[in-house]
Parts: structure tokens; C-alpha cells; sequence
């Protein structure tokens, strides 16, 4: 099975503590290519890195999760984007999956839990999704 633990992924939430729990986590469950950001506007400065995998909290200063969201999901549509948040509103969490998040998550003291089962079936899809075609394979399926 293809995993994703090798996949540039971002941490985005501006509790720090909170950022370091869900790094530790990934990084005890094979993560190796972590990076943190504070901030939303953090992690859209650092969007050329090509996360592949995001794991991005609601509620934050200067900008929120569903602008970091959509921004993310612009650059790159197939960036896999696990919404965090405190906010248990119905509509909050209709609204990430709309704007395309892979997952929406509560912080409910079990979300650690909820994110190895979210990335578990992010691992399972990405293996069912079959590799990109080099260039040179798609010039050679047009002849």
C-alpha cells in the first residue's frame, strides 16, 4: 500500500502546543517531512513546498481556516486538507467539506485519535488513485 508518511505535510494552528501534540503524533506514527506554522498566512507563504497532506485548525488570527482552505485548495486541488477545529456547529463543518476538505475533526480531546484514523483512510485512498503518467508516457499513449 502507498503511504503518505513521507509526503510533505503541514501543521497549522496558532496554539503552539497544540501544533507540537499533532507534530509529535505524526511523527510517532512515521511522519518525517513535518513543518508547523503559527499562522495561516504562515502556511500560505510556504505553500511552494507542496504539502501534500495538511492538517489546518479553524480558528485563527489574521486569517481563518477557510480562507487558508481555499487558498490551499486553489494552488493545489489534490492537497489533502483535515480541517481541526473547536467549532462543533453542523454548518462549520458542512462548509470545510464544501470548500474542500478531505475531513473535518472536533477537538474534543479524542481528535488525535480521529486524525490517525482520517490519515488511515487517506493512506487507503491515494493507493487505490492510480501513479500520474510521466510526460513520456503520455506522449506515447497519444501515438
Amino acid at each position: 500500500m502507498t503511504s503518505i508518511k513521507n509526503a510533505t505535510t503541514f501543521i497549522v494552528d496558532d496554539d503552539h502546543f497544540v501544533g507540537m501534540l499533532y507534530k509529535k503524533q505524526l511523527s510517532n506514527m512515521g511522519f518525517s517531512n513535518l513543518h508547523h506554522f503559527l499562522s495561516g498566512v504562515d502556511c500560505l507563504d510556504n505553500l511552494h513546498l507542496n504539502p501534500e497532506v495538511v492538517l489546518l485548525d479553524h480558528e485563527m488570527t489574521e486569517v481563518n481556516g477557510f480562507e487558508v482552505l481555499k487558498k490551499i485548495k486553489r494552488s493545489n486541488p489534490d492537497t489533502a486538507v483535515i480541517m481541526v477545529s473547536g467549532q462543533e456547529d453542523m454548518t462549520t463543518a458542512v462548509n470545510a467539506l464544501k470548500y474542500g476538505a478531505f475531513d473535518y475533526i472536533i477537538k474534543d480531546g479524542t481528535e488525535t485519535i480521529r486524525i490517525s484514523d482520517a490519515l488511515d483512510r487517506l493512506t487507503k485512498l491515494k493507493a487505490l488513485r492510480p501513479a500520474p503518467k510521466t510526460l513520456f508516457q503520455k506522449l506515447i499513449s497519444r501515438s
